[in-house]
């Protein structure tokens, strides 16, 4: 979960899945005259919306960290213990993979994304392949997809869009909109300063696919106010976009136990948060 400050005296608890369905928001609405539609598009609005929810097993009962309070999702990886997150991932991809195996798919590179730089996009990130439990995931992952590939090529309604060609630009795509998702949902208000990590206003430089002929780039956002920011260029094809969101405000303070943490969380006030995207 995204752990922000809100005051002196409570802190903004924004789920991943929470944050996943942002992101899927806005894979729903990526497209336009400059920016073509994600293809197929309900598989990738789909993995989108659901790539994060692997964290449901663990956000419905969450653990503090070692000094007692609700740890942040950035470096969860190694904080909350590599088994637990893998096994979460595992989990939510399976669970994807079920319903769509295109998505499935997806998020699956999506994970070794996670620990692997961003495939070569995120040189910043952490490389988790020097632990045997990662390599071990990821090995199990390239089987799982190749797997998965076997039934896409023979689906009528994907056989086309698995290309190396296609599947790359759909993998950058996914992480663009996870960058978006993480930028707008980890920090409160929207200009906000207090976040040193995670997706800065470039979105870590990844450049994100335009149309097929046109060169990639790089957007940016600029935060106007609390509520607005300005993309450019400009992907979607509402203008402005509206972003809405829920967190749950809890006393910012080292807790004493697991349980008196759990019924501050479970009895949290929700925070309605709302945002706009703007091109100009």
């Amino acid at each position: 979960m995204m752990v922000c400050p809100y005051d002196d005296e409570r802190l903004l608890l924004i789920l991943q899945v929470d944050h996943s369905r942002v992101t899927g928001w806005l894979a729903a609405h990526w497209g336009n005259d400059e920016f073509a539609r994600p293809s197929p598009y309900a598989a990738m609005v789909l993995a989108a919306q659901e790539h994060d929810t692997g964290w449901w097993d663990w956000e419905i009962k969450p653990q503090l960290n070692d000094e007692g309070r609700p740890p942040d999702y950035i470096g969860s990886i190694k904080h909350l213990g590599l088994g637990v997150w893998l096994a979460f991932y595992r989990n939510g991809i399976t669970r994807l993979a079920e319903q769509d195996a295109y998505a499935g798919y997806i998020i699956s590179l999506h994970a070794e994304a996670l620990l692997t730089q961003g495939k070569g996009l995120l040189s910043y990130m952490p490389d988790y392949t020097v632990y045997p439990e990662v390599r071990e995931f990821l090995g199990e992952q390239q089987s799982y997809r190749e797997a998965l590939m076997t039934r896409l090529r023979k689906s009528p309604e994907y056989r086309d869009c698995v290309t190396d060609e296609q599947l790359w630009t759909n993998f950058k795509l996914m992480e663009i909109y996870d960058q978006m998702g993480q930028f707008i949902c980890n920090r409160y208000p929207f200009n906000s300063t207090h976040r040193k990590n995670g997706p800065g206003p470039t979105l870590s430089g990844i450049a994100a696919p335009v149309k097929p002929g046109r060169e990639d780039t790089v957007l940016t956002f600029d935060i106007r106010d609390e509520r607005r920011a300005v993309v450019t260029p400009y992907p979607f094809d509402v203008d402005p976009l509206p972003v809405s969101l829920q967190g749950r405000l809890v006393p910012s303070r080292r807790y004493e136990s697991q349980a008196e943490f759990l019924r501050e969380y479970y009895g949290a006030e929700r925070l309605p948060v709302s945002y706009a995207l703007h091109s100009s």
